[in-house]
């Protein structure tokens, strides 16, 4: 059976909407005030369970920590609720706590801005010996059954500390499973690691600092040029350089950039012509909090599933602009059939 593993953060997010985000020493009045499960780890496994097919042989798993209090509990019934298996979510004690995120939503826009307290989730890194056991190994003769191993993936973001440390030690032991990377909050990556990704979604910020990392400074000024005359040509240009970064092991090499409101490109080894999607306009923009995960669970839920590069992104698309009309992160995640039913 085809398992995703998302190894990452859970947060509880703690969100205020308002009309003015205030300078330094100031108070304002603002609007309402609520609560929702969150973390990028959270959201995008959430996104992933919701966004397939109930008829779709995929084990969906969270890997990560939360602490133990109320927050945590909370955090693990939403993901046992969607169907994940928590079985290695670890809850710590002595005083550690669930990761928070402090979010401000600006209401006329829907933009947000988080601050992030890691809490427990600084806590997810392990031994290789406690890697063998997260990772068990799939053969095709045995209990694991490898049949659709190639499809398997692992899913990573940088909100928890032992990132690259976890995918260096899979390329080397499980290289079958393929790693999902959305480096987010970026963190410089050496270019050998980038050679460990088979799928880099990004959204237009993070795709410039990856460049700003592995290129030079005139290389990237020529990029920011072409951006700044025509948007998506540059963009275009920047997905074949982030793909020339990524594995080469096999026709994966995938490379996906959001661009908000002006859609998203991507390519892969497999499809050397950069692709353009635009977005879907939707009447109102709510909330942006978890459209990246929404958006990546999407991709995802497809390419593990036996399908195109094509089919996922246009299949996120969707499921995102679905999500961008709703309030909080992993709430707001439609479901598989919702989307279906857009696509109609």
């Amino acid at each position: 059976m085809t398992r995703v593993s998302v190894c990452g953060s859970l947060n509880y997010d703690l969100v205020t909407f308002t009309g003015q985000v205030p300078d330094g020493g100031e108070t304002i009045s603002a609007g309402k005030f609520e609560t929702h499960a969150g973390g990028k780890g959270l959201n995008q496994t959430v996104a992933l369970r919701r966004l397939l097919n109930e008829k779709d042989a995929v084990d969906v798993e969270m890997i990560g920590h939360v602490g133990d209090d109320a927050f945590g509990v909370q955090l693990k019934e939403i993901l046992e609720s969607n169907g994940v298996d928590t079985s290695k979510v670890g809850t710590l004690k002595n005083g550690v706590s669930t990761g928070v995120a402090t979010i401000l939503v600006e209401q006329s826009t829907g933009q947000n801005r988080i601050l992030i307290s890691e809490g427990a989730n600084g806590f997810t890194k392990y031994s290789s010996a406690e890697l063998d056991n997260i990772f068990p190994e799939l053969r095709p003769d045995g209990p694991g059954n490898a049949g659709d191993m190639d499809h398997s993936f692992v899913v990573f973001q940088n909100e928890i500390p032992a990132t690259i440390e976890i995918m260096r030690w899979l390329a080397e032991n499980r290289p079958y499973l393929k790693i999902a990377y959305n480096p987010s909050p970026f963190k410089e990556v050496s270019s050998s690691d980038w050679a460990l990704v088979d799928l880099l979604v990004v959204n237009e910020i993070e795709a410039l600092q990856v460049l700003q990392s592995a290129l030079s400074k005139t290389e990237v000024a020529d990029l920011m040029k072409t951006i700044e005359n025509q948007t998506i040509d540059g963009y275009k240009q920047i997905a074949l350089e982030l793909r020339a970064l990524l594995s080469k092991k096999n026709s994966w090499g995938a490379v996906v950039i959001t661009l908000g409101k002006n859609g998203s490109v991507f390519c892969s080894h497999d499809l050397p012509e950069v692709q353009y999607k635009p977005a879907i306009q939707v009447p109102e923009v709510i909330d942006t909090t978890g459209a990246g995960d929404t958006f990546l669970g999407g991709v995802v839920s497809k390419l593990c599933t036996h399908h195109t590069l094509t089919d996922a992104v246009d299949f996120a698309t969707k499921a995102s602009s679905l999500g961008i009309q709703r309030s909080g992160a992993a709430e707001s995640i439609p479901s598989y059939q919702e989307v279906e039913n857009l696509c109609e």
